[in-house]
């Protein structure tokens, strides 16, 4: 079993129109799709959101879309709030969805929606089945690959985007007491703990520092 991890970009005509609201508007910075859910026989699905952005102006946007019958937000903090949405299933998005329903792959979430209205996502399956699916995409659709590799660790995290070395170089770190504050150990000790060169431990680090960074702020 694999996973890949990719960013997918539809064109302006054929993107939802929430997904246009945050590309061509400042109001939103980020939304992850946290749980969605269809109903095929009445072409309706659930959807829930977490929106980083402007409450009212979301409001206002999500309001004059005619495919999404209801909706309620609720406030989080006073940057966040969550947008569960009922809505009807557009033919466009069945169309790439298809794509991967087809070939028994699985979508997880969060998917994360950027400011330019791109959709990042994990998908998993067989490897062949991966493969083809971002082949056959349909017309209009782009797709970057970011990472693919093997289903051995925990999903649903952001430790999923580490290595096992990096995980190791991690935990090690951590309980030494090399992220207390103040430090209650050096590099050099989680070299020597994980018996490797101190630029070797060092660069262990960095890089899983990097892509939980990175995850945490929806970034490359």
């Amino acid at each position: 079993m694999r996973y890949l991890d990719a960013t997918i970009d539809q064109p302006a005509s054929t993107r939802h129109p929430m997904q246009a609201f945050i590309a061509e508007t400042d109001a939103v910075r980020r939304e992850e799709l946290l749980a969605w859910q269809a109903v095929p026989r009445r072409d309706i699905e659930y959807a829930l959101f977490l929106v980083e952005g402007d409450l009212d102006r979301y409001r206002e946007a999500i309001a004059g879309v005619d495919s999404v019958p209801e909706f309620q937000l609720s406030p989080v903090d006073e940057d966040r709030f969550h947008s569960f949405v009922v809505q009807e299933t557009r033919p466009e998005d069945a169309a790439w969805r298809a794509a991967f329903a087809e070939r028994g792959l699985v979508v997880t979430f969060p998917v994360l929606y950027d400011a330019e209205g791109r959709m990042r996502l994990r998908v998993v399956g067989e490897a062949g089945a991966l493969r083809s699916a971002f082949r056959d995409l349909p017309e209009g659709l782009s797709a970057t690959v970011h990472h693919v590799g093997d289903l051995d660790h925990r999903l649903g995290s952001p430790a999923a985007r580490l290595t096992a070395r990096q995980r190791e170089a991690l935990a090690v770190a951590f309980d030494a007491g090399y992220y207390e504050v103040p430090r209650e150990t050096d590099l050099d000790a989680v070299a020597d703990e994980l018996d490797c060169a101190r630029a070797t431990a060092s660069a262990h680090l960095r890089k899983a520092e990097r892509a939980l960074v990175a995850d945490a702020l929806g970034a490359e």
